[in-house]
């Protein structure tokens, strides 16, 4: 799928060193402040062998997160079951058309996740970098970019015979720790959307931007 992500305008972003958490900060096109969307399909993920996530469990996390941001979230598993149940293709202009029109959800969520875990005999760190577009369905007319980084390590120096012991033991468990790299997603995650400001409140909006739609005009 990553044709898709390219193909509906979400810029590849080579991974940069960083903070143990941290995020750029979300720009926002004129158009997301004028027509909050009330409603986000989370498209296929790019996500990178190295990270340890698989793309459902990336998506998943994604649209779990976003659910804070906005009142209504089509997650991977229903995305998959209307894109089969109605024959669409999302690579198709058209099929997002009718995707749109058949859901009533406008706004797309295409994200990248990238990183993966370093070990280094007495250190392991786990970093995962998430890079999301939200666009305009059907065309792809981006409405907000954003970034958020996260990590975690474990490990220490070998001051000693026992303290080489210990930070070895350190490193190799959080190294083998199968949930690290779903708990550094979702911090990453946290990172991210920080910055999208939420969608769920109109008012909030209406008080910032005179050019809000009312709540029932907005799709």
């Amino acid at each position: 799928m990553r044709a898709l992500i390219l193909l509906l305008g979400l810029a590849a972003c080579a991974p940069a060193a960083g903070p143990a958490a941290g995020g750029i900060a979300g720009s926002a096109a004129g158009e997301l402040w004028a027509e909050p969307p009330d409603c986000m399909l989370v498209l296929p993920a790019d996500v990178a062998p190295e990270t340890g996530l698989s793309a459902r469990q990336a998506e998943e996390a994604l649209a779990r997160h976003l659910a804070g941001r906005v009142d209504r979230v089509i997650g991977p598993a229903r995305r998959d079951a209307l894109l089969l149940r109605l024959g669409l293709v999302l690579e198709h202009p058209d099929d997002r058309r009718r995707l749109a029109e058949r859901t009533g959800c406008r706004h797309a969520a295409a994200a990248r996740f990238w990183g993966g875990r370093a070990w280094g005999v007495v250190w392991s760190e786990t970093r995962i970098g998430v890079d999301l577009a939200i666009l305009r369905l059907p065309g792809g007319e981006r409405r907000w970019l954003g970034r958020g980084t996260a990590r975690r390590g474990d490990g220490g120096l070998p001051l000693s015979p026992v303290s080489a012991a210990m930070a070895i033991g350190m490193a190799a468990r959080a190294a083998l720790d199968r949930e690290t790299a779903a708990s550094v997603l979702d911090d990453a995650l946290r990172s991210l959307l920080r910055d999208l400001p939420d969608l769920r409140d109109p008012q909030a909006f209406a008080s910032r931007n005179s050019r809000v739609r009312p709540l029932s005009s907005r799709k």
